[in-house]
């Protein structure tokens, strides 16, 4: 189960199932006029992290879970082991930590651990593994040999997130949010298991979150702070207070350096000697802090805005390596100035290989960067990865992919010859996460669920309630459908860039059709012979494959506009398609053109274009097949266009859509959009009467965004 810390949890799926009438009675909704979720967003004072809270609709029948445990969901911290022969990483909403061996990548132990954990330390001798927890405020001890939980140690104060290790492998140091304010760190001795001291610091904790719309993965953004190698100074950066503040980790004494504004990252060089400190946003500056002497001596500015939260000194000491916008810039310190800019893409991490000689940066796109010529060496193409460690013992380094997907990405960093070596993910097989699309057979016996962020299918006897079969697909899968007989399924894998065909008698897959680039969209040909799939990326098309197994095949190949992707709704959309009821008429959401694309499915041939509002998102038919409702995302309006082959065209165009008109089904007298407020406020269903082309009814759905619907029976049921 997942679990959302300080942004507000996404409610879970719920049904809203209203008979319809020629009399719908009508309920209010209100429009806040508020933006889409950011990506990233962060502040200056940290604040502790909000307990998380599950948001369940009315009780259901039954309630089956497309998991199966255990499970590795929302990797948040990543480490090595001395010898480099492991890999440890933590799962925040599955409370464990997954142990990979580094030569077969594959998963040796899980072990248990405490609620929230989002970091991890190896000590020096490879005994222990530290893990805070963040909402039962205690730290787990992980015999790493014998693979099991040894302790879990109770802090003084509460949320404990961040902790390191000293050198003789005796203590941890564990930072403790506390309110974010009068915060803490906890002293633990690992032999004993038990903690020795507490001390008050100054403030710690969340500065921020990431979100991703489409997987609905969310996650803090924590305050930093450092170990010295000798384990005597921890190093905290006061962000909001423009100070950097050192205690001495045997005494807890204090000592108090001003600083520019914004202290951010830390890194202390490898004696012990040396902090360098990065100042984040508008000050451009990073403070280099003698740690003996308490003082700043010297102090460097960047070109840009420095970002990201992150610094790294080089092994010479002589440079530090941060993050601007889609650059990693050496800075030397001696001079104060900017000595390399290098083009990376974004920022994830910045690691350095055991001997110091690379630099490897995770993005979308990794990158190695030899450290002593300054140059980029080598580009890594594969998956967006941010926390990252790198290998005590050789030019390799991992990664892991927790803003999209829920993977480990393990990488070969020796210079210009660096590759992928591998990625998978971070919990065992097999995994159910995100379930993101389903359709179900005709006869209700089996539901088939697409999980988006663990790549496979699961099926579901519904009789029986209970897990069929999980079949491995690819990378982020979109729709399903399920052919009229129940035999097969159909489903889109975007980052694979292929449709598959599940044979679901086998519960395998038949056949791969590759289809450039990532496909989205499939409907299925009322009598099960043709699949009709869109690909929403590079050259936008309709592909028309027809089904015969494991002997699938694609036939043609169509010009389908530009298509993409909406952030604004809950977990994103892509452009839509539909297929008239008979079969014969294939409508496409050319969404950039602002237009609909009419094929016809015999001939294979696009027969008309037809305008429409800004950003058309989905569309259906009429049960005659007459007519096409159009939701415009952006001019939130709803087009009504009469369909007649080369002579379709628009019709009507019905104002009053509230906000992000998203679901659309119709009837022989209306039509019923789901439109969606942002920022929380109330979201409705909007009855159109066709003849009249207006709204005449407005059924609200609460704080629910309507995401999907179904017609039938006189029955609208909206999800």
């Amino acid at each position: 189960m997942k679990k959302l810390g300080f942004v507000r949890a996404l409610p879970w799926a719920v049904a809203l199932v209203v008979a319809l009438s020629s009399s719908a009675a009508s309920a209010a909704s209100a429009d806040d006029g508020g933006a889409a979720v950011a990506d990233r967003s962060t502040w200056l004072r940290p604040r502790p992290v909000v307990t998380p809270a599950l948001s369940v609709g009315p009780p259901t029948t039954a309630f089956v879970s497309v998991d199966a445990a255990p499970e590795g969901d929302m990797p948040r911290a990543v480490a090595y082991t001395p010898d480099g022969e492991h890999v440890l990483v933590v799962h925040r909403d599955t409370e464990n930590v997954t142990i990979f061996e580094t030569t077969g990548w594959s998963i040796v132990a899980t072990v248990g651990v405490g609620d929230f954990p989002v970091d991890v330390a190896v000590t020096a001798d490879g005994r222990f593994a530290v893990i805070p927890n963040v909402l039962d405020h205690t730290v787990s001890i992980v015999d790493i040999e014998t693979r099991t939980l040894l302790a879990s140690v109770p802090v003084t104060g509460t949320q404990p997130y961040r902790v390191a290790t000293t050198p003789d492998n005796a203590f941890a140091v564990v930072g403790v949010i506390n309110d974010g304010v009068a915060s803490s760190f906890s002293i633990i001795d690992l032999e004993d298991a038990v903690e020795t001291a507490s001390f008050a610091s100054g403030p710690q904790g969340v500065i921020g979150f990431f979100a991703t719309p489409e997987s609905g993965l969310v996650g803090n953004l924590f305050t930093q702070f450092a170990l010295s190698p000798d384990g005597a100074t921890i190093v905290l950066p006061d962000r909001g207070d423009a100070r950097v503040r050192l205690y001495d980790r045997a005494s807890g004494v204090e000592r108090v350096v001003t600083t520019d504004a914004q202290p951010t990252a830390v890194d202390v060089s490898a004696d012990s000697a040396t902090a360098v400190v990065s100042h984040e946003g508008p000050t451009r500056r990073i403070s280099v802090i003698d740690l003996a002497a308490g003082v700043v001596t010297t102090t460097a500015t960047t070109d840009a805005d420095l970002l990201g939260q992150v610094i790294r000194l080089t092994p010479d000491g002589l440079h530090a390596i941060a993050a601007i916008s889609n650059n990693v810039v050496f800075v030397k310190l001696s001079a104060g100035v900017t000595s390399s800019t290098i083009f990376t893409g974004v920022v994830g991490d910045i690691e350095l290989s055991f001997d110091g000689t690379y630099a490897f940066v995770s993005n979308f796109n990794a990158a190695v960067i030899d450290v002593g010529a300054q140059s980029l060496v080598r580009t890594i193409p594969f998956g967006p990865c941010v926390d990252a460690a790198a290998s005590p013992t050789q030019r390799r380094a991992v990664a892991l992919n927790n803003r999209f997907s829920e993977r480990i990405h393990f990488y070969d960093i020796d210079g210009a010859s660096g590759f992928l070596e591998h990625a998978t993910l971070t919990g065992p097989p097999p995994e159910g996460d995100v379930p993101y699309a389903a359709d179900v057979t005709a006869d209700g016996s089996v539901a088939v669920v697409a999980n988006l962020v663990s790549g496979d299918l699961t099926i579901v006897d519904l009789p029986a309630r209970r897990i069929r079969a999980h079949v491995p697909i690819g990378d982020r899968l979109k729709e399903v459908r399920i052919t009229p007989d129940g035999g097969h399924a159909v489903v889109c894998s975007m980052e694979t860039h292929e449709v598959a065909v599940v044979d679901l008698v086998a519960d395998a897959v038949v056949a791969r059709l590759p289809i450039n680039d990532r496909p989205g969209r499939v409907r299925i040909a009322p009598d099960g012979s043709a699949a009709y799939v869109l690909n929403v990326a590079g050259t936008d098309r309709v592909s028309f494959i027809t089904l015969d197994g494991a002997k699938s095949v694609i036939d043609a190949q169509l010009p389908a506009g530009q298509t993409g992707v909406a952030n604004g709704p809950t977990y994103t959309e892509t452009s839509g398609i539909e297929l008239s009821p008979d079969g014969t008429t294939l409508a496409v959401c050319d969404s950039f053109n602002d237009r609909l694309r009419l094929y016809d499915t015999a001939t294979r041939t696009q027969v008309a274009s037809v305008p429409v509002g800004d950003f058309p998102l989905r569309v259906a038919f009429a049960p005659d097949g007459d007519r096409a409702f159009v939701c415009n995302h952006f001019s939130d309006d709803l087009t009504i266009v009469a369909v007649d082959g080369a002579a379709s065209t628009r019709v009507a165009t019905v104002a009053g859509m509230t906000r992000y008109p998203l679901v659309v089904e119709a009837d022989d007298a209306f039509a019923y959009v789901g439109t969606r407020v942002s920022g929380g406020g109330v979201n409705a269903v909007k009855v159109v009467d066709v003849a009249r082309a207006a709204v005449v009814a407005t059924i609200s759905t609460g704080t629910g965004s309507p995401r999907d619907s179904a017609l039938a029976d006189g029955v609208l049921t909206v999800m």
